[in-house]
This record gives C-alpha cells, sequence and structure tokens, in this order.
C-alpha cells in the first residue's frame, strides 16, 4: 500500500533532516515533550508503523534504549540522557520566550513525527497537530509563533488540535521541517490548482459574455424588428436604416461585424451607436 502525502513528509524529514546531533537531538525533544506531560512522567510514545524502525535507531543514537511495538516506541529511559538535558534547553526557552528559528523548526518536525498530520494537498491544504496535554498544545503552538505560522487552537472531546489552513503557511512548514520533495509535490499540485481554476473562471467568463451578447442580440433584433414593421422606418436616416438592415439580414454578427458592413465602414463603437439609436426609437414607438 502507498505511504499518504503526510506519512512520506514524516519519514523524508526523519531521514534527511537529522544528519547532525543537534537535530536528531531537538527533532527527539518534539517527538518526546508534543506527547508526555512537562514533567515527563511518560516513556511511551506513538509514530506511523512505517517510521518505527527510524524512530528507534534516532533514539538509540542518543543511548536511549527502545523498542517498538503495537504501534508505540517504548522508552527503556531517557531522564538520565544528554537528551533529557537538551528538553530541559528547550523548555527554558519556551518559557523564556528564547526559542529561536532554528530550534522551532527542529522541534515541529519532531512533533510532527508523532502528532502531525497533512492532508493529501489534491484534496486540500491542511496541517494539523493533536494533542492530550494542554502544556503540549501551548509548546507547538509557541513554535508556530516563533515562524509567524498563523493557525488556529481547538479543544476536541479531551485532545487539543492545533492546524492552518493557508497554502502559504503549509508550503513554508513543509520547508522548515526539511521536507523539499513534499514542499515541491504541493506547490507543483497548487499551481495546477490555480491553473485550473483560472481556466474555470476565464471559461465561466466567455460563456457569460457569450449569453450576454446573445442576449442583447435577441433584443436589439426585437426593437428593430417592431420599427421595420411600424411603417415608420421611412423616418429614419439612412445610416439607421443601413444599420437596421445589416442586423436584421445578419441577426448572428458581431457588431465589429456589422460595422464592416456599413459604406463606408465603421467601428463597434459607431455601429453600437447607431443600434442604440434605433432602439431609442423604437421605445418611443411604445
Amino acid at each position: 500500500m502507498e505511504d499518504s502525502f503526510s506519512v512520506r513528509v514524516k519519514i523524508e524529514t526523519a531521514t534527511n533532516a537529522v544528519k547532525k546531533p543537534v537535530q536528531r537531538q531537538t527533532a527527539l525533544c518534539g517527538l518526546f515533550l508534543s506527547q508526555s506531560s512537562v514533567k515527563g512522567s511518560a516513556k511511551v510514545i506513538k509514530v506511523p508503523e512505517r517510521m518505527s524502525e527510524l524512530v528507534v535507531r534516532l533514539f538509540e543514537a542518543e543511548n536511549i534504549r527502545c523498542s517498538y511495538k503495537n504501534g508505540k516506541v517504548i522508552l527503556e529511559d531517557i531522564y538520565t540522557s544528554n537528551l533529557w538535558e537538551r528538553c530541559e534547553e528547550l523548555l527554558s526557552g519556551f518559557a523564556n520566550g528564547t526559542l529561536t528559528v532554528e530550534d522551532a523548526r527542529r522541534f515541529l518536525r519532531g512533533a510532527f513525527w508523532g502528532c502531525g498530520y497533512c492532508t493529501d494537498p489534491s484534496k486540500s491544504y491542511r496541517i494539523e497537530f493533536v494533542v492530550k496535554e494542554p502544556e503540549n498544545a501551548t509548546l507547538i503552538s509557541a513554535a508556530l509563533d516563533v515562524l509567524s505560522i498563523k493557525h488556529v487552537r481547538a479543544e476536541r472531546k479531551g485532545s487539543f488540535a492545533l492546524y492552518f489552513k493557508n497554502g502559504d503557511d503549509v508550503s513554508d512548514f513543509l520547508g522548515y521541517i526539511g521536507s523539499p520533495s513534499a514542499m515541491m509535490e504541493f506547490e507543483n499540485i497548487r499551481a495546477g490548482k490555480d491553473v485550473n481554476s483560472k481556466v474555470t473562471r476565464a471559461v465561466n467568463c466567455d460563456e457569460g459574455n457569450t449569453k450576454r451578447q446573445a442576449e442583447a442580440a435577441a433584443q436589439r433584433n426585437e426593437l428593430i424588428t417592431r420599427v421595420m414593421e411600424s411603417g415608420l422606418s421611412g423616418k429614419l436616416p439612412p445610416e439607421l436604416r443601413e444599420a437596421a438592415k445589416a442586423h436584421m439580414e445578419n441577426p448572428g454578427a458581431s457588431l465589429a461585424e456589422l460595422g464592416a458592413m456599413m459604406d463606408p465602414p465603421i467601428g463597434k463603437s459607431g455601429m453600437r451607436h447607431r443600434l442604440d439609436k434605433i432602439a431609442e426609437y423604437a421605445n418611443s414607438l411604445q
């Protein structure tokens, strides 16, 4: 079964965006802190099955023994490792409002592994984090604020959701957490949607213009017919009689085409002026 867009983003960021120890450590802190209480009482982390081996290897690189079972990464011990010291540094940055852009990017990368989701961009634009603890929602919200990503925070049946749907923010976020392939795919899909939307609007506009032109032509034809059948057409100036005759003999012609039939030829505005004059005369007969 093919991986979802969201899982592909997670795998790419866990494979290519954590090559340096500080990148790995901060992302693991984001994964751990986003799923446990701030006090760090939890030792079980949920990750997609396709990511389990990657995450286990990342933790083991920090000398933390862990295993994967039933959709969960089970940590043996974290509090005596250097990773926990990094967690404390990050928490201090959150508390003091000194979290850097780089730390926010790396923290959100790890948080996204465990509690984040990105919809298939061919269907909609949306990135969402869902956590159990309000403290975790506050951490993720603060990190998003550092990156200037506007988001909504909502409570749902005992959980907390943070999400954003703006296309620019989604694209920026994918780049921030280190998923250039997904960002490029997202932008290609978005560009295709924009083109299709513009084509649709253009087609609708053309159809609307065609309909309006047809209605206007039908109305003009009715008015001209009324004048010509009134027996008073002889009172029209020669140029108006010429215009009326051309219109009746060529009811589907455009204003430009009708103007070219005049002697001498005239432009669209001149032909429109003549037909408007006929319409005024027809209305005066009512």
